[in-house]
Formats: structure tokens, C-alpha cells, sequence
């Protein structure tokens, strides 16, 4: 008779408790994949059949398809800009030896702690009060005002995610390519950039993904002309009651996927 240490016990109540976790975490989007093939309007269990027919839709839905292009132009923008902007601003924070680095730290991570809400408000009073008056030019429901805001909120993840890599990279690296006479930008672009690539993709993911499913900040900015597709199944949820909505999700959730994974690919094969 096998006899049940504490040890024991508790690796099964911890992976018990990973699989409840897990459980939870994909819930949701189970229910919503399970909901898009349902052949009635109401969600019933067990299945009542199996339909195309809300996908089908979809593609009667201009608002939804404008939207999804809307949202893929915006965080693929969004993306290359806090790319532009994180990358130098993460190897600052880390290599620098400028005082106050930690401040600035949190300064630039701060919007991922504020809620999506506040720093909608914010962005919309800044840009009304403050930018408009300057250029007298109606801002609110176009693209720029509209990358800005995305850009607040994808550029920490950016951040985040290089400065982890920066400070698990050998600095010795480095320094041994400048005492072989290598210029710092030739070390930055020949050794601590390849060195990062993780870091780099995985920021990238994350800003892109973070953009692509804002609905806080583009339910201010957007427009007739701009619209993104979180605010345009926001809605239609309101206009609707049926599947359509979890079909175009379920296709959302598909392509996050294979771009998550293309993109740990990438990350393999580049390093």
C-alpha cells in the first residue's frame, strides 16, 4: 500500500489546482467557439446541431469585415511604432547609467497598470483641450489621435518584454566587441540586438495583440471612417442577438493563435 507523504499530496493538489487554472482560463473562449456553431439563436447544451451558417454571416456584416481590417491596419502600425520606440527606450533603461532610471521605469510601464478607462479620458481631454486648438483641426474619430492612444498601451509591453532580455544577456558580450573596436551602434545592431530577439517577437505579439482587441481606447476615437472591430461587435451585440458575434470571434481566436505561433517559430528559427 502506497503511502501518501505531505510531499506527495501537495504536488497533487498544485497541479489539481494548474488544472483548475486552465480550466477556467478557457472557458470562455470554449463556450464562444462551442456558440458559434449553434443552429439556433439560444445557447443550448447539449448541441442541437451543427451550422455555418453565423460564419456565413459574417460576410454580409460590412461593419465587422471594415472593422477587422481597421483593427489589422492599426496594431500592425501600432506594433512597428512601439517597436521603434521600445527597443531604444528599453536599452536606455537597463545600460544607461543616467540617474533616475527607475523612475522613468515606471513611468513608461505606468500605463500598464492604469485602467483602460482613465487613460481613455485622459488621451480625449489632452487631445480636445490641448492638440486640437493648435492644428484647428477636428482630431477626435481619425487615425492619428487613434495610433497614439494604442501606442500608450502597447509600447510598456515592448518595454517590458526587451528589458527582460537585455538583463539576462551577457554584458561581457558587449564589451568585449567595443574593446575590439566596434562602434556603439555596431555593438547594438551586431550583438545586443540579435542577442534580444525573443524579447523583440514576444513584444511584438503582445503589442500587436493588445491593439488588435483595445476596446476602451478605440471606443472613444473611433468613427463612421475609423472604426476597429471591438467597437464595431460592440455594435452590432447592441443592434443583434445571434452567433454572428462568436463566429467572427471564433475567427479572431484562430488567427491569434497561428500568430502566436508563427511567431514562436520565427523566434527559433531567427535565433
Amino acid at each position: 500500500m502506497t503511502r501518501w507523504t505531505s510531499g506527495a499530496i501537495g504536488r497533487v493538489l498544485f497541479q489539481l489546482l494548474v488544472f483548475a487554472i486552465f480550466v477556467f482560463l478557457l472557458a470562455a473562449p470554449s463556450i464562444v467557439v462551442y456558440y458559434s456553431f449553434s443552429p439556433t439563436v439560444a445557447l443550448h447544451f447539449p448541441p442541437e446541431g451543427f451550422t455555418w451558417r453565423w460564419y456565413l454571416n459574417v460576410l454580409d456584416q460590412p461593419r465587422l469585415l471594415n472593422g477587422v481590417w481597421q483593427s489589422g491596419l492599426i496594431a500592425g502600425l501600432a506594433t512597428i511604432l512601439a517597436l521603434l520606440l521600445g527597443v531604444p527606450t528599453a536599452y536606455a533603461l537597463t545600460r544607461g547609467t543616467m540617474r533616475g532610471r527607475r523612475t522613468l521605469e515606471t513611468f513608461f510601464l505606468s500605463p500598464l497598470i492604469l485602467p483602460g478607462l482613465v487613460l481613455a479620458i485622459g488621451i480625449l481631454m489632452f487631445i480636445v483641450a490641448i492638440v486640437q486648438p493648435l492644428v484647428d483641426i477636428t482630431l477626435v474619430g481619425s487615425l492619428p489621435p487613434l495610433l497614439a492612444a494604442h501606442l500608450i498601451v502597447t509600447v510598456p509591453w515592448v518595454i517590458r518584454t526587451v528589458m527582460s532580455s537585455l538583463n539576462t544577456t551577457d554584458v561581457a558580450i558587449e564589451e568585449a566587441a567595443r574593446g575590439l573596436g566596434a562602434s556603439p551602434l555596431q555593438v547594438f545592431w551586431l550583438v545586443t540586438l540579435p542577442s534580444i530577439k525573443p524579447g523583440i517577437v514576444a513584444g511584438a505579439l503582445f503589442a500587436f495583440i493588445v491593439s488588435f482587441g483595445n476596446f476602451a481606447l478605440s471606443l472613444f476615437f473611433a468613427s463612421g471612417r475609423v472604426t476597429t472591430l471591438p467597437v464595431a461587435i460592440f455594435e452590432y451585440v447592441d443592434r443583434f442577438q445571434d452567433p454572428t458575434v462568436a463566429a467572427i470571434s471564433t475567427i479572431v481566436i484562430g488567427l491569434t493563435m497561428i500568430l502566436v505561433f508563427l511567431g514562436d517559430r520565427f523566434a527559433k528559427i531567427w535565433n
